[in-house]
């Protein structure tokens, strides 16, 4: 449940004012012409904002939806997810069989000739398209 309206908080060392909508106002202190003191508000970029986990807390942007602790939560949950399900490094070239040590993921040839050796082979299986266009002189 969000503090009241009107309640004053501190964040960050500066005192704040809950306003509507769960809104954070500055309060100013200004000296009129007369040299009466007059005190307004200063909309701030702050807002109380309720997490999913049913906390409150303040939002420094727009954007934000958890509090710190369920964000860490999700990161850390992603974070485990992506190691798990990462895929094992190719030990042998799928061309020639000899050992590879990969550098990335997707290696998949131990060098370049098996790389270009692949290609002719996967290019030499395909079907081959017909190509019986009608030029400017076949009519």
């Amino acid at each position: 449940m969000p503090p009241s309206i009107g309640r004053h908080i501190e964040h960050q060392g500066h005192p704040l004012i809950v306003g509507h909508g769960g809104r954070l106002y500055q309060p100013q202190t200004s000296v009129d012409a007369w040299g009466r003191p007059r005190h307004t508000q200063k909309v701030t970029k702050y807002r109380i904002v309720a997490c999913a986990c049913g906390q409150p807390f303040i939002a420094h942007d727009g954007r934000m939806k958890t509090c710190e602790a369920c964000k860490a939560h999700t990161q850390h949950l992603r974070n485990t997810r992506r190691t798990v399900e990462a895929k094992r490094l190719p030990t042998t070239c799928t061309q020639c069989g000899q050992s590879l040590t990969a550098q990335r993921r997707t290696q998949l040839y131990c060098s370049r000739a098996c790389q270009q050796q692949a290609y002719r082979q996967r290019r030499q299986d395909r079907p081959r398209a017909s190509t019986n266009r009608k030029g400017k002189g076949d009519r």
